[in-house]
This record gives structure tokens, sequence and C-alpha cells, in this order.
């Protein structure tokens, strides 16, 4: 692992994990072979009753831990505010998404404001009630707040940490990622997409189609009148 100081990472890569020991460990071993150093990872342990931080710790990453489970949401936002990066990506513990992409990711990022990882490739893996929820939920958030990324939900994305900051981020759970999806929207940020392959989760999902899918919902139209005071210029960009 290469040697960088805090004022030389411009990229900080967070994991939300709660009882994820059987998926952080390879995911994390892949994270640091694709980055090599040039990145800080923050693993956010979301109040785990299992060996999650003490696999964390077997790594050189930073661990962060929840006394109790708040939620992914609230995981984030814990990463969110430790990270040093002025850019930020987020991948799930569950070796569900390819780390390989995210030198990729944080080269898009000195060009646009937030890049997808879209899951165009191996999307059998995602239960059918989460993927006929996933395409109702895309559309009208398409539709109603003209998002133009083509998989708002997936879990390996990135955005500049001064847009989120700046979206006042409130869901405490999985409703973080139609929150940012239609903030992003409403700020007007510019959006890439990276096509990658999903793959079958290590250990158990802890997504409920039909609690989670509800507030996915809420969501939609609780922010329909959010607005933000942001403003771009070319500088900034």
């Amino acid at each position: 692992m290469k040697d960088r100081t805090t004022s030389q990472l411009t990229t900080s890569i967070i994991v939300p994990a709660y009882n994820e020991q059987e998926g952080l460990g390879v995911i994390l071993e892949k994270i640091f072979r694709a980055v090599d150093g040039v990145c800080e990872v923050l693993v956010v342990d979301d109040g785990s009753d299992d060996s999650t931080s003490e696999v964390a710790s077997l790594f050189p990453c930073r661990l962060i831990r929840h006394e109790e489970n708040r939620g992914k949401g609230e995981a984030l936002k814990t990463g969110i505010r430790h990270a040093v990066g002025k850019n930020v990506i987020f991948i799930d513990a569950d070796d569900t998404y390819p780390a390989e992409v995210i030198p990729q990711m944080y080269e898009a990022l000195e060009f646009c404001d937030i890049v997808y990882g879209a899951r165009t490739i191996g999307r059998s893996n995602i239960p059918r009630f989460n993927r006929l929820g996933n395409r109702l939920f895309q559309n009208l958030i398409r539709y109603i707040y003209g998002f133009e990324a083509s998989d708002y939900c997936t879990g390996l994305y990135g955005v500049k940490k001064r847009h989120l900051e700046t979206m006042d981020i409130s869901s405490p759970g999985f409703s973080i990622e139609p929150e940012i999806a239609i903030k992003a929207s409403r700020m007007k940020l510019r959006m890439q997409d990276i096509p990658i392959e999903y793959r079958s989760r290590v250990g158990q999902p802890k997504l409920k189609w039909w609690p989670d899918g509800f507030e996915h919902l809420k969501t939609i139209f609780r922010l329909f009148f959010w607005h933000s005071n942001h403003k771009q210029n070319d500088s900034q960009r």
C-alpha cells in the first residue's frame, strides 16, 4: 500500500456495514487491491453484533462504529462527516459491486458531479420484487424530477462531498439513495453512468422489499417541494 498523507487524499471510500462479517473482508481486499493507497477507506460499522468490526480492523482502513444499529442512511452520513476527500464513493459491504471500477469512478468525478455504477449485467441477482420496485421508482424519479442516470438505487456511486453537504440529507435508512438522486436532480448536477456487473451477495440481505420500498415511495413524494440554494459556476465545477 502506498504511503499517502491525509492532505494528498482526494477520494474517500465509505463502506457501510451491518452484520457483514462474511462479505466485508472480501470487498475490502478488492478495494485495497484496486486503489493501492490513493484513497481513504472508511468502514462504518452500524451497530453490528457479529465480527464485522474485527474483520475491518484487519485492514488499513478507518473504522467508525455506531453503538447501535441506526440504518444505512445514518451510516453513510457518519462516513460523510468523517471523510477527508473532496470526493466520496459509496460501496456496499456484501461483495455485490465490483471494486475494480472505483478508479474509473474517481477519475470521472474530476469532470462530473455524481457518478453511478449502473447495474446493466447480473440483474437476475436482484430479487424479483426489488427489480419491479426499482423500475417503478426509477421511472417516477425520472419523470417527476428529471433524474438522468439509469440506476438511482445502486449501492456503488460517487459524489463530490460539497454537494452531499449542501443536500442536508435526512433519510436514516435505505431511502437515502432516492433522496440523493432527487436532490442531485433538483441541483442540476452533472451525472455519469458507468455500466457494472451486479453479483450475488455474500451473507444475508438486509433490505426488506415492502417496508423499505414504502420508504422509497414516501421519499419520492416527500421531497417534491425541496429546492436548494445551491449554485454552481464553471470555476466550482
